[in-house]
């Protein structure tokens, strides 16, 4: 590996070429989704209300770059192994969760994760769609959970969904010595529209409420932005790009979050 270059091979197409493969891939039923009810995510930041079929594992990559001039320029992964485990049900793994600070020079694990997603209402079939969420992490110096009521509704082309979180931490120096609580109440919010069965555009709000030491709320975070998705039959990817529309200066500016799964 190293440094050594690999041979390559250069073939000389016509212009037109790659326009006409592009729309092959764009246009072809195998390509893009075409179960309108298909549990992949249109948004970054906000959970879809379905789940996976039964039997079907996905993995998931998760990058949020945060960036504040000057302040804060820092990295943080999810990678994730997903699966349906009943109709309604889907369980997922987070093998590690960690950070890499670009001005620290420096990579930090900070838990393990598992998660759980049950469907209750289908956002086509019914009023609206509705899922529970809950989540429970572990590293070696910190501890949480999370709670996650998902809404979501699909009209035609267009999807809106809305996630309403409730987190709670506990910090120390080291494992087994967590007695640092920390809590965080979140609201996310996105409305999307499918360009094609496979290209989604849309936009995104994320309002989160740090709680400190649960003694009470400080100064709210506001994000918004847009966001896109491409969808295949065994792959799908999410870019979403949030501002921050507050007065945080210890919090960043920009976030900027890619989302890619592959089906098995």
């Amino acid at each position: 590996m190293g440094s050594q270059r690999m041979p390559y091979l250069r073939m000389n197409l016509p212009p037109k070429f790659g326009g006409l493969v592009l729309c092959a891939i764009l246009a072809h039923p195998a390509a893009a989704s075409a179960d309108s009810a298909s549990p992949e995510r249109r948004f970054g930041f906000t959970y879809p209300s379905l789940t996976a079929p039964v039997g079907e594992v996905e993995m998931e990559t998760r990058g949020t770059w945060k960036n504040r001039p000057g302040a804060l320029r820092r990295f943080d992964f999810r990678h994730e192994i997903e699966m349906g485990l009943t109709p309604k049900t889907q369980l997922a793994l987070s093998v590690a969760n960690w950070t890499y600070d670009a001005r620290e020079r420096g990579s930090l694990y900070r838990d393990t994760s598992l998660e759980i997603v049950h469907n209750l209402t289908n956002p086509l079939t019914d009023l609206l769609g509705s899922a529970l969420y809950a989540e429970a992490a572990v590293g070696d110096r910190s501890a949480g959970l999370e709670g996650k009521l998902i809404l979501e509704k699909r009209f035609g082309k267009w999807v809106a969904g809305w996630n309403g979180a409730l987190e709670a931490e506990w910090g120390g120096d080291r494992f087994g010595d967590f007695q640092e609580p920390a809590g965080e109440l979140t609201q996310s919010a996105g409305i999307a529209y499918d360009l094609t069965p496979g290209i989604s555009i849309g936009a995104e709000l994320v309002h989160t409420l740090p709680l400190g030491k649960w003694h009470g709320p400080a100064n709210p975070e506001v994000y918004a932005g847009p966001c896109l998705t491409f969808r295949q039959k065994y792959f799908h990817a999410t870019l979403t790009a949030l501002f921050q529309t507050t007065e945080r200066t210890d919090q960043p500016a920009i976030q900027l979050r890619s989302i890619i799964g592959v089906e098995f």
